[in-house]
C-alpha cells in the first residue's frame, strides 16, 4: 500500500475543475479533472466518502478530497494494496473523515503499477506544492 501526504498543505483548488464537457448534463458532479505537478491532467470518478468501493481497488489511485464553497482540495492520495478491498477501505474512510474529506476522487486509467505510482506522486499535495 502506498500513501502520499496526510500532514502537509492540501492541493491547491486552482488545479482542478469539473469536466466542462459534462456541464448541464446531470453528470458534472460524477467526474472531476485534476492537474498533477507534472502538468498532466487526470480524470477521476467522484464517490461520496461513505460509499464502499464500486471499483477495482488494485487499479485505483484515490484522492481524499474536501469540497467547500471555495472549491475542492486534495488532502491526501493513496493506492490500496492488492488484498485491501472493503475492510481496509473502512480505515481509509476514517482517516479521510479525520482530515475533513467529503469525497473520494478515483483515477482508474493508469494501467501499470508504474503508471499508478507516478499518478500517486503527481497528485499528492506534497508534489503539487513543490512544483
Amino acid at each position: 500500500m502506498q500513501t502520499q501526504n496526510m500532514s502537509r498543505q492540501p492541493l491547491l483548488a486552482a488545479t482542478n475543475s469539473p469536466l466542462a464537457s459534462l456541464t448541464r448534463t446531470g453528470l458534472e458532479k460524477l467526474f472531476h479533472s485534476w492537474l498533477g505537478a507534472s502538468g498532466r491532467r487526470y480524470i477521476c470518478s467522484v464517490y461520496a466518502l461513505g460509499e464502499p468501493p464500486a471499483f477495482d481497488c488494485r487499479r485505483a489511485v484515490i484522492a481524499a478530497v474536501r469540497r467547500s464553497a471555495s472549491g475542492a482540495v486534495v488532502l491526501f492520495t493513496f493506492q490500496p494494496g492488492p488484498n485491501e478491498e472493503r475492510d481496509d477501505f473502512r480505515l481509509w474512510t476514517q482517516r479521510a473523515h479525520a482530515c475533513g474529506a467529503s469525497e473520494w476522487h478515483v483515477h482508474l486509467l493508469a494501467e501499470t503499477p508504474e503508471e499508478r505510482a507516478f499518478v500517486l506522486r503527481d497528485l499528492s499535495p506534497e508534489q503539487r506544492l513543490a512544483a
